[in-house]
């Protein structure tokens, strides 16, 4: 199916495959250029597109239509905080050493819906990331996901299903992030027919001597709520918690 006819049916998909990005570091560059690699605030389509092609075992001169027509969607569970880190390569005896920066979000969690029909089709990507045929990464290679990635396939359209999935932030850390506010609002952004901002990151092609991109709508849909009450206070403590 192409992505006009996922876009078109929207929240009408019946099966969403739900992952958890989190890990000490991300970086999700949709616009990055020479020597200064940024960060985008959330996944990017391409980005998590060419995660689904590795762990599919494809090679970057396969063709990625196929992933990039999937319904896609993020829901922000825990923004993070922007991390800038410099890295000098040598360019050899004739060259001088290079300088350049590399931007990271630290401490991120994001839940990145997928949605389609093919309910065979989510079964083969969530089998592949269970057992990939490259590396996985969120973003870049020196940013490894932790675990568990993949949560499994719901039922559900794609905007139902970023809405209903339990917030992903551990207990361990909910107590300082309610200490100043009694309800987080988490942001949701979906693919749309239309929407709020089009960013150029749907990959036509990943070949390192023609990379190229499309467009996209990008729709805001209102925000999951999570308040204090939700959730049980434990008065134990326990040391390994942060471990968990």
């Amino acid at each position: 199916m192409k992505l006009a006819d996922i876009v078109r049916k929207g929240s009408d998909t019946l099966y969403t495959l739900l992952l958890r990005f989190s890990a000490p570091l991300q970086s999700w560059g949709s616009e990055s250029m020479y020597d200064r690699r940024e960060t985008d605030y959330m996944p990017t389509k391409s980005g998590v597109t060419g995660m689904l092609a590795a762990a599919l075992g494809r090679r970057r001169d396969e063709p990625a239509e196929d992933l990039a027509g999937l319904f896609f969607g993020v829901r922000v569970d825990l923004p993070g905080t922007r991390l800038e880190d410099f890295q000098i390569t040598h360019m050899g005896d004739k060259l001088n050493a290079n300088l350049s920066e590399r931007v990271y979000l630290s401490d991120a969690i994001f839940l990145v819906g997928l949605g389609c029909e093919d309910i065979v089709f989510l079964r083969n990507i969530e089998s592949a990331l269970r057992n990939p045929g490259f590396s996985l990464f969120l973003g870049r290679k020196s940013c490894p996901p932790t675990l568990p990635l993949v949560l499994g396939i719901r039922e559900a359209g794609l905007e139902s299903a970023l809405n209903e999935e339990e917030w992903l932030v551990p207990e361990w850390r909910r107590k300082s992030l309610f200490r100043f506010t009694k309800e987080i609002p988490l942001r949701i952004v979906v693919d749309g027919r239309i929407g709020d901002a089009v960013k150029k990151d749907v990959p036509i092609s990943f070949s390192p001597f023609r990379r190229e991109y499309r467009y996209r709508y990008m729709r805001e849909l209102p925000a999951k709520i999570v308040t204090q009450g939700m959730f049980p206070v434990s008065t134990g403590h326990d040391p390994m918690m942060e471990l968990r």
